[in-house]
């Protein structure tokens, strides 16, 4: 039977389209993650001889000291947002010792803590704590990266929703996604403010030119056995970063705001340290990844990156193949973590 040249062509033609959107895809791939520009993060450095900050919670461990790391080292001031407060000046102390040779002399001004439990403050806190350290500061802030987030429930960690405690429920909630969206909702005027002084809320100083807002999220996003409600609140950081992304975007007076999603795989930390995958980087090594590819994302106009190369292809992957297959793979490595996890992290007896 002769096939039909109409046919023929067509099919030639889809199949080279085919082929050079892999090669465009391959090289783009490559091309994000294997280069990386001179100054990153250029465009929300302010001008002037005061350091330009950005405020990270959770910050004093883990992948938010990983970020503040890379960011002082490339000239950004940071103000680091957590609980424990003894941590949070060890952790300044030495990020004042990572403050480039220029700007040495200044290092004191590079490095600055806000001692807030992101479980319990209420609004009026968050908002006393931010008017104080910025807006009395004095502090140009361009970047928010919100990074806070764990798995603050009873031991064992990993387990049953079923056995959750109201409390279990409410501490994720109020941890991961409640304190994300009210810190977002206060510093909004101080990343959109283009000139000097405060608005009607107080809470507004410095001229800005670009800003940017990082939120992360995780792969956990997927749906995670064992880790519902982490799971559930990683997705509602993805989902409301997009949504703010556009609306921000959507809107003239705040278009020079940049709203990036993180997502990343799993990260070797303080807090995960237990039952990692082969391959994982070590939150210092994906804090820098994260400081050098947000140029490349928001010009790209990408909604959210995974800026570790593994952990992209991990999330492409977890795309591409059949539930079927996901589900498989996504149960057996999370039972494998869970089983490493909880006989290192018991419940306390008695």
């Amino acid at each position: 039977m002769e096939i039909p040249k109409t046919l023929l062509h067509a099919l030639a033609f889809i199949g080279t389209l085919v082929c050079l959107t892999v090669i465009e895809r391959m090289f783009d791939f490559f091309s994000f993650h294997f280069t990386t520009p001179r100054d990153p993060l250029k465009a929300y450095r302010r001008r002037g001889p005061k350091p330009t900050y950005a405020l990270i919670t959770g910050a004093s461990a883990g992948i938010g000291y990983g970020i503040a790391q890379a960011l002082i080292k490339n000239g950004f001031g940071v103000i680091l947002l957590g609980h424990k407060e003894e941590e949070l000046n060890e952790s300044a102390a030495f990020l004042k010792t990572l403050v480039p040779e220029e700007h040495r002399a200044k290092a004191d001004e590079f490095a600055k803590v806000i001692v807030m439990d992101a479980q319990t403050a209420t609004p009026q806190e968050m908002e006393a704590k931010l008017r104080t350290t910025i807006v009395d500061g004095e502090l140009r802030v361009s970047i928010l990266v919100n990074n806070v987030g764990s798995n603050p429930i009873a031991l064992p960690a990993f387990r049953d929703l079923r056995t959750y405690s109201p409390n279990d429920i409410d501490s994720v909630i109020d941890l991961n996604a409640r304190f994300m969206a009210r810190l977002t909702t206060i510093m909004l005027p101080v990343l959109a403010n283009r000139g000097a002084g405060v608005d009607e809320r107080g809470m507004s100083f410095g001229t800005h030119r670009y800003s940017l807002i990082l939120n992360m999220s995780s792969g956990g996003a997927v749906g995670l056995p064992w880790l519902v409600m982490y799971s559930a609140t990683k997705a509602f950081n993805q989902a409301f970063s997009h949504a703010l992304s556009r609306e921000l975007e959507a809107d003239p007076e705040t278009r020079h705001i940049d709203c990036l999603c993180i997502v990343p795989g799993d990260v070797k930390s303080q807090g995960n340290c237990t039952g990692n995958n082969m391959g994982s980087p070590d939150s210092e090594t994906f804090g820098r990844h994260v400081v050098e590819k947000v140029d490349g994302a928001v010009s790209r106009g990408w909604r959210e990156m995974s800026p570790y190369w593994l952990h992209h292809l991990q999330m492409m992957a977890l795309n591409w193949l059949p539930e079927r297959y996901v589900t498989r793979g996504v149960t057996d490595i999370n039972k494998a973590k869970r089983d490493a996890f909880n006989a290192v992290y018991k419940p306390k007896e008695g």
